[in-house]
């Protein structure tokens, strides 16, 4: 990499609207050192659909497996590219944000990977409005509404942007799952890569996660599907601890689960929009939780029969 012009290159993963995968594409345009390549990494069978938005943005697709979107699509760009950046469909990044990560890598050769958390929302009402999704273009929300998001809320469900030195992430596997949250998956890489240099966790101001109103779906499945991981992780943590082998890491599942019920108690009770919503998520993280809990003591209850 050369340490005074480091090439970027951007992933973005794209699940659900393209609208919004085109919002985050879009605004890469408007930086000062426009990415080398960007690619839009999307589940297989959905390439059709976002097929118009990649090649609008002169991008490149990578259809692949859930859990190995942010592998391949890596794999696609390390060649080309000194740094990746990676975010999911709908986080929209500032100039500022990336004039910020170009001076870092300049200066700090030891630091070889950061995630930045986006507390920032820009709500957006689709009905009777078409497709605008200028996101620039929309009023900021108080600053102290993001400064308490970014406080409060569960990590797996903020918007976050993942960045690391192509050379380092060659050395990993990379595994990302939209039910755990990409934030949650960007976490997890950069536990696999403290070991070989310095990671970064902050909260940027120069980024904006974009929603599009009303939100009439369900969200049981993916409420049970992000709680299950949590608990899975949770698991394999007791189990390396019980041998001594527990590693520092960046997600705190204890703090992460107990964020995730209250915020979702909280949206179904108070929210004022998408409460059907924050209420269905919610069963499916009761649901979780429950047949979690079911499997410990069925685990507990077998071990002692051994005995």
């Amino acid at each position: 990499m050369s340490a005074i012009d480091p090439t970027f290159g951007v992933i973005v993963i794209g699940r659900g609207d393209p609208r919004l995968a085109a919002a985050t594409l879009a605004a890469t345009r408007a930086w000062r050192h426009p990415p080398t390549r960007a690619v839009l990494a999307v589940p297989k069978g959905r390439e059709h659909a976002f097929a118009a938005v990649a090649a609008a943005a002169s991008a490149g697709i990578v259809a692949a497996a859930e859990s190995d979107l942010l592998a391949d699509a890596v794999a696609v760009l390390a060649a080309e590219v000194d740094i990746v950046v990676a975010t999911s469909e709908g986080v929209v990044l500032d100039a500022a944000w990336l004039a910020i990560l170009r001076d870092h890598v300049i200066l700090y050769a030891d630091s070889i990977a950061g995630v930045d958390l986006v507390p920032r929302v820009v709500k957006i009402a689709t009905e009777g409005t078409g497709a605008d999704l200028a996101v620039a273009d929309r009023p900021h929300e108080p600053s102290l509404v993001s400064w308490l998001r970014g406080v409060i809320r569960a990590r797996s469900l903020l918007g976050a942007v993942f960045w690391g030195r192509t050379v380092t992430l060659r050395q990993i596997g990379l595994d990302t799952t939209g039910e755990g949250g990409d934030a949650v998956s960007f976490l997890l890489a950069l536990d696999q890569l403290r070991r070989r240099g310095r990671t970064t966790v902050g909260v940027t101001r120069h980024a904006r996660h974009a929603r599009l109103l009303p939100e009439r779906r369900t969200g049981f499945d993916v409420g049970y599907g992000l709680y299950r991981r949590l608990e899975q992780l949770a698991e394999a943590r007791r189990a390396a601890a019980a041998v001594g082998g527990v590693a520092p890491s960046h997600l705190d599942l204890a703090v992460e689960r107990l964020r995730l019920t209250v915020e979702l108690a909280l949206r179904s009770l108070l929210g004022t929009g998408g409460r059907h919503n924050a209420a269905t998520f919610l069963n499916g993280v009761r649901a979780a939780r429950r047949d979690a809990l079911a499997v410990r003591r069925t685990v507990v209850r077998d071990l002692r029969e051994l005995r």
